[in-house]
């Protein structure tokens, strides 16, 4: 016979494990449960049997009490619900229902049970919770419900993933969103989907993704979890925290999906304040999926289809182009003048000013085969494939802000990625399991001219009006001569779990083999610059700039590398008590690495080590530990320190392999009043467009270029993190249903990466402030990634979480506040090694030193509520909002060095820079006119001047930092406030058992209330305010050239200030 328990130990042991418990499982791509049986008495029970079945698939796996009682089933289904029966002599049968899993996260079940000879069975109800949102502390789990309730218009898994407390969402000019998890760099993070990397790991995209748009069709994904500090030793591969998605898979019964989701500039804002927005676009997403069994109870398909596409609006045209910027002084008629003669005298097609269509394509299968009851397999193919289309302006020789590209100037950039995915979980013994995965990925970045690539680069002079010269370019943009990407990833895993007592012991070995295919050959095709048409149709250049292999042949400038990673690891679960579990672990990993740097005897001779250093050989120890209390019914203790590697873009790496100063040289002649005939057919070898003096010029030269090099002392960069939270469920009647949470997570680098140039690693003198003077123009540049122990984080994060079931409907609501301090050393922002190293605010660009990350956002404060009711009798009614008050972006005050170098006397870095007016040096700040490091001929001795500039100071954050060098990131841009809503009603459907619902995205809801609300504004990368010049005097600064308060501001307002609809419709049968 069967009866309903009351909510007993037993139940409460469900809704607990699911509210408190955090503890991790690994990342991997199933979920666990641990349990005991215990009498009333206590006693244990050993020899009982415990049955786990997945109801919507049949998939039954079972466990043995050992003899302390407790069990443990791993390599379970994601999601539920589970019915777990626990059998055995001298109790009563009992029986959990309706439980629900969730994904990286171990279910813990302790089961007191009833002491009798009855044959009949207690049934205990247990939760959905796992199918909605969890978070505890370092730990979020999204299942289905909860996915369902995020406002996304791009369908990303970045919009749920920053509903962890920890993480912030950093949105770029290009509306490329940067995740940030800790306050560590964006790049340095990890994505995994049915255990596969996902994550931009060359790092190449501000995403973090290796796609423009997520890689995974947000509808195929069956739960999601980000992890901050997980210390079980499976988990490695990043120092920021860790994203793991698992996709749907196929049941019992045939169920699948139609959705189509649409939006346009008439469904978006266009005000914040006085700024006005402009857009023209249309967006339209088709997603489809499906599945079921293919023998039931034994084999099961699940497929998903997504498919985006959007036509972009022109954003720079000529006047009559329909651009939304037209440039009124570069019409049609000179783009036709233009394309006329290069059409006659070079055969080309400049192109237009249409852009065509950006699309992204996404695919995935699964395959789950339950071979018996101690064997189930699983099979996942994965293909996302897209493009974008960038417009391109730019010329190596130009600074004129009036230049327009036509469409052959321009380039698609389109990836694409595949993966084919094999999982077997085998239960040998009632204690004894193993898992295996073998995984085959491919990806391939393209950026190629729309026009074709072999063909130069022209930038043709107009007209000069006001003072502004107007050029057009045409042909294929310098950084699009070569350029490509492929990568071959081969992944093998295998994992034995042992159970014995208290203790479940842990063992695994993991290796990924990677080849990298990469061509960055820049100006390989050469630019040309013309000073009129006539020039242009007499084939007469003023300057060119060419850059390749001394062969001549850009195929010799591809970098062809691999390198392995391997890891072993062994890990001790030990269930101390009932009521403690300790987790002891130890992981060590080694690299090995292929391919040939080319070694550059002229850089060995200069200083004295080799330039062809690499990863080969370089390993780091990973010891873990971690603890989950329960300290009484209602509140878990949970904290665990351990070191953590991994992460960093494999493109710092890579670099050295293309820039090795021996294959590859260049000519360059800008405004030398040579002339050039370019030559009207390519050349017969090499295909180029090249006059023979400048292509023999090159290939009988001794090549001394610039070298990218790793430091001979360089190592593996690692995390240490210690963490230390609680959770309470208070219990008092004003509280009930509360749970509370509190957090601290402390970060510690190690081996943190920096460049400098090895040109200059010495100073040549000391500024007035103490800060060393470089001279880097001695020979060819030489940058080196090196490694220092600096940096660390501190960060502090409350929360609380309940639920109600109430007349008026179901209310579901979480806040949380996190406090972040957190310094790094400041490199890492770019995929070039130029770039890493001048792109940033330095105090001392030569020597690493700490301080305010950019990816730091001090107070972020987040909530989450979601309400739903049957307005419509068997129709639910659904509102989630999800808001945000976070502090901005820090910036720095630094020189302008656009006129002047201060800190470097040669002028090789900052010279170099000038042409982006790149800052860098940070703002020494005089306390007034009487600083002993003020010159008094700053401004010319002109005393109005530099009273202006003592104004300014004091008028300014800078007055804090008077008599002392500006901080670098000591201030921030205003605080946003940011609320996004999503409205789902459910309609009636052809069949009762189907599901129709209609959705409302609104991103940015405050915005569209009040034009002044919302809004969204920064300092323009480089996060950078430079305020005034300066030139070093007879041991003081010189100050001169004071900027306005508007260009020092440098201030950015994001096309996200404004509000967004997009409507979508969705068929669930």
């Amino acid at each position: 016979m069967m009866k309903k328990s009351k909510f007993n130990r037993i139940a409460l042991a469900v809704a607990m494990s699911v509210g408190l418990s955090t503890a991790a499982i690994a990342q991997e791509t199933t979920s666990s449960i641990r349990g005991s049986v215990v009498s009333e008495a206590g006693a244990n029970f050993s020899g009982a049997t415990v049955t786990i079945k997945h109801e919507p698939s049949g998939t039954v796996s079972t466990a043995t009490t050992s003899s302390n009682g407790s069990f443990s089933a791993r390599g379970l289904r994601v999601g539920g619900p589970y019915t777990i029966t626990i059998k055995g002599d001298g109790f009563i049968t009992t029986q959990v229902d309706n439980v629900y899993l969730s994904l990286d996260q171990t279910f813990s079940l302790p089961v007191t049970v009833e002491t009798s000879e009855s044959s009949e069975v207690i049934v205990v109800t247990g939760t959905r919770a796992a199918a909605g949102y969890s978070n505890e502390g370092l730990s979020t789990s999204l299942g289905l419900e909860a996915l369902s309730e995020v406002t996304s218009i791009d369908r990303d898994i970045t919009d749920a993933a920053q509903l962890d407390p920890f993480a912030s969402v950093n949105v770029q000019s290009g509306g490329a969103k940067e995740l940030s998890i800790a306050g560590a760099n964006s790049r340095f993070n990890s994505l995994t989907v049915d255990g596969v990397a996902l994550n931009d790991r060359f790092g190449l995209n501000a995403n973090g993704y290796p796609t423009q748009r997520s890689p995974i069709s947000y509808d195929a994904i069956e739960s999601l979890s980000i992890q901050t500090a997980p210390f079980d030793v499976e988990y490695n591969g990043f120092t920021g925290g860790t994203i793991n998605a698992v996709t749907k898979s196929g049941t019992n019964e045939f169920h699948g999906s139609v959705g189509y989701y649409y939006t346009d500039d008439s469904m978006i804002g266009d005000q914040n304040g006085d700024d006005e927005f402009d857009f023209i676009f249309e967006e339209e997403t088709f997603v489809a999926t499906l599945g079921g069994p293919i023998i039931k109870d034994k084999l099961f398909f699940f497929v998903a289809y997504d498919k985006f596409e959007a036509v972009a609006p022109l954003r720079n045209g000529p006047t009559g182009s329909g651009a939304l910027n037209e440039e009124p002084d570069i019409s049609m008629d000179d783009v036709a003048a233009v394309g006329e003669i290069v059409s006659n005298v070079w055969g080309f097609d400049i192109g237009d000013f249409n852009k065509g269509p950006e699309e992204d394509e996404k695919v995935l299968a699964n395959i789950d085969w339950n071979i018996n009851d101690d064997h189930r397999a699983k099979f996942t193919y994965m293909r996302t494939e897209g493009n974008s289309i960038n417009e391109q302006n730019g010329n190596n020789f130009l600074a004129s802000d009036n230049i327009l590209g036509a469409s052959s100037a321009w380039y698609d950039r389109s990836e694409k990625i595949e993966s084919f995915i094999g999982h077997l979980f085998s239960d040998w013994t009632a204690n004894f399991s193993t898992q295996l995965k073998i995984a085959s990925t491919t990806q391939a970045t393209g950026q190629d001219s729309l026009n074709g690539a072999e063909f130069p680069n022209f930038a043709v002079f107009l007209r000069e009006v006001d003072g502004e010269e107007n050029y057009l370019t045409i042909g294929p943009d310098r950084y699009r001569h070569g350029n490509s990407l492929d990568q071959d990833f081969l992944q093998i895993k295998a994992v034995a779990i042992y159970s014995m007592d208290d203790h479940i012991i842990k063992a695994g070995f993991e290796r990924e083999d990677v080849d990298v295919n990469n061509q960055f050959s820049q100006n390989s095709e050469g630019s040309y610059l013309f000073d009129s048409l006539e020039d242009l149709q007499n084939a007469q250049a003023s300057a060119l700039l060419y850059n390749n292999a001394v062969t001549n042949n850009e195929d010799d400038l591809r970098a062809i590398w691999g390198y392995a990673s391997n890891s072993v690891y062994i890990q001790d679960s030990w269930a101390a008590s009932a009521d403690l579990t300790v987790d002891f672990g130890l992981r060590y990993d080694w690299y090995e690495s292929s391919g040939e740097i080319r070694e550059n005897q002229n850089f060995i001779d200069r200083y004295g080590f080799t330039n062809t250093t690499d990863i080969d050989g370089l390993d780091v120890v990973l010891p873990r530990i971690s603890f989950e209390w329960f300290a009484g019914d209602y509140t878990t203790v949970r904290g665990g320190i351990g070191r953590f590697s991994g992460g960093a873009p494999s493109v710092w790496i890579s670099n050295s392999y293309s820039n090795d100063g021996v294959i590859s040289d260049d000519y360059q002649d800008f405004g030398s009043g040579m002339t050039y005939q370019v030559p009207t057919t390519p050349d017969a070898a090499t295909g180029q467009y090249i006059p023979q003096d400048v292509l023999d010029a090159l290939a009988n030269t001794a090549p001394d270029g610039s070298v990218n090099a790793l430091r001979p002392d360089f190592e593996i960069p690692v995390t240490t993190k210690v963490s230390l939270g609680v959770a309470h469920e208070p219990q008092i009647d004003a509280l009930e249903g509360w749970v509370f949470s509190a957090d601290v997570l402390y970060n510690k680098l190690e081996n943190a990466t920096y460049w400098y140039d090895q040109r200059c690693e010495n100073p040549v003198d000391t500024a007035p402030d103490g800060r060393g003077v470089y001279d880097c123009s001695n020979g060819p540049e030489a940058l080196v990634v090196g490694s220092v122990d600096d940096g660390d984080s501190m960060l502090y994060a409350v929360s609380a979480t309940n639920e109600w079931d109430t007349a008026y409907g179901t209310f579901d609501f979480f806040t949380s506040y996190t406090y972040a301090d957190v310094e790094d050393v400041g490199y890492g922002t770019s995929s070039t090694a130029t770039s890493n190293y001048s792109d940033f605010a330095a105090y001392d660009r030569q020597k690493p030193r700490a301080g305010t990350s950019n990816f730091q956002t001090e107070h972020l404060w987040k909530m989450r509520f979601n309400w739903s009711k049957e307005l419509i009798d068997g129709y639910q009614t659904k509102v989630s909002v999800f808001a945000t008050r976070r502090s901005g972006q820090p910036y720095s005050y630094t020189f302008n060095e656009n006129n002047a170098c201060v800190l470097d006397v040669g002028g090789g870095r900052c010279a170099r820079e000038s042409r982006n007016d790149d800052a860098g040096h940070l703002l020494y700040v005089p306390s007034g006119l009487d600083d002993p490091l003020f010159a008094a001929s700053s401004f010319g001795g002109d005393l109005a001047a530099q009273q202006e500039f003592m104004d300014y100071i004091a008028n300014s954050e800078l007055a804090g930092y008077a008599g002392g060098i500006a901080p670098r990131n000591g201030d921030n841009s205003r605080w946003s406030t940011i609320i996004d809503v999503r409205i789902q009603q459910e309609l009636p459907a052809f069949m009762p058992e189907h599901k129709l619902t209609v959705f409302f995205d609104i991103e940015n809801f405050g915005n569209l209330l009040n034009d002044d609300w919302g809004r969204i504004e920064r300092t323009r990368y480089e996060y950078e305010r430079a305020v005034v010049s300066a030139q070093i005097v007879d041991g003081q600064y010189e100050y001169f050239d004071l900027r306005s308060p508007s260009r020092i501001e440098n201030l950015e307002v994001l096309s996200q200030s404004v509000w967004q609809v997009q409507f979508g419709v969705k068929y669930d049968f």
